[in-house]
């Protein structure tokens, strides 16, 4: 099973202008590339799943594998799909939206992993007033404080002075 992210540079991408059977084509071709990018759709395939005529379908990977002359992408002319041997089709784009989606979910992780860090190290800390070592519930003037600490007169009665 591979995974493959769509990218929301789609939403702005000029396939859209191409219409519904294409742009279906071209989310079925990325949904089923394999790890290097390249797919086994077909055109009967398409034509069943997306329940239209083989000639729409076989519309829509004409139109994936011409030239785009308003594709952001120059790679292959601006090309969704280049044919390889076997019936099987490149998707030319592929490892480029992959790597970016990779370095995205790294970036992610580590930013989860940070504030993971930081919670527990909060969760651990103890009062910053010397010989203290009440859990930390809160801070003042830059410094981590217990409950004792960081509100005094906290647990006082009412009156009594502190």
């Amino acid at each position: 099973m591979t995974w493959n992210p769509l990218h929301d540079a789609l939403l702005s991408s000029s396939v859209l202008a191409e219409g519904p059977d294409v742009v279906a084509t071209w989310a079925l071709l990325i949904a089923s590339a394999d790890r290097n990018g390249e797919s086994e759709l077909t055109v009967p395939f398409v034509a069943s799943v997306l329940r239209i005529s083989d000639d729409r379908a076989e519309e829509a990977f004409r139109v994936l594998s011409s030239p785009d002359s308003r594709s952001r992408n120059r790679e292959s002319e601006g090309r969704r799909i280049v044919p390889l041997n076997g019936g099987r089709w490149s998707l030319v784009s592929h490892a480029l939206y992959r790597k970016r989606a990779s370095k995205q979910a790294a970036a992610d992780r580590q930013a989860r992993y940070a504030a993971r860090q930081k919670a527990l190290e909060e969760a651990e800390a103890t009062c910053d007033e010397p010989g203290c070592e009440g859990k930390v519930a809160g801070a003042r003037d830059g410094r981590r404080l217990c409950s004792s600490h960081a509100f005094p007169g906290a647990g006082r009665e009412p009156g009594e002075e502190g």
